[in-house]
């Protein structure tokens, strides 16, 4: 695993982790200035918004839904598995399905409602955004713990970009079709850095046990 133990971990959870925190307390408690920033920024989409543009987004809105975004973890998954990355498979499983309560429980205890003019019918509760927090999963999974099996620098380097666009088109496509509110996708991407963030530390706590033993 290519997790080092160093105190940026510890630092990077607690930072995304306060973040969130009181992003989450000012959705809840329906912050003028929220409110303000949300309106502003959907006017914004709202004013691009055309038959071209709608059906380039609801393309990558389903290529990085829910489901999708489980389908290619579970590959992932298998292909640790396949190539006996047994630490690499249980540890992605362990984020998968930790990751995922999470975010329900978020999205239930806040239960903020979506927007009201959606373009794309979208069902349930709107922070955090399921699409953007298991994208951001994912490309953290194939960067961090995929691409460097690659030997090709100039390949892994071009992929690592690609999936960074990857992840901002998805986020993109969330507010322009108005399933979600920005800071619903700002949440996303910072509760997924929690949840990466902590899932590190979780591992070198155990790993740093068992060495001790």
């Amino acid at each position: 695993m290519p997790f080092s133990n160093n105190k940026k971990h510890a630092w990077l959870a607690t930072i995304f982790l306060i973040l969130f925190f009181l992003l989450e307390i000012l959705v809840v408690s329906g912050n003028s200035l929220i409110q303000t920033f949300d309106t502003t920024i959907q006017n914004i989409f709202i004013d691009t918004t055309s038959t071209s543009l709608t059906n380039i987004f609801k393309l990558f809105t389903k290529l990085g839904s829910p489901t999708m975004n489980i389908i290619y973890m579970t590959i992932i998954i298998l292909l640790f598995i396949k190539n006996k990355f047994l630490k690499e498979a249980l540890w992605t499983v362990s984020l998968l399905i930790g990751g995922n309560l999470i975010a329900l429980v978020i999205k239930y205890s806040v239960r903020r409602q979506r927007p009201t003019d959606k373009l794309l019918p979208a069902s349930g509760y709107s922070f955090p955004s399921g699409h953007t927090f298991g994208t951001a999963l994912l490309i953290l999974t194939i960067i961090i713990l995929v691409l460097p099996h690659l030997k090709n620098l100039i390949l892994k380097d071009l992929l690592k970009v690609l999936l960074i666009i990857w992840l901002i088109l998805v986020a993109l496509s969330r507010i322009y079709l108005r399933g979600h509110f920005p800071t619903d996708v700002i949440g996303s991407m910072l509760l997924a850095g929690v949840c990466w963030e902590y899932a590190e530390l979780i591992y070198l706590h155990i790993i740093n046990s068992k060495k001790k033993r």
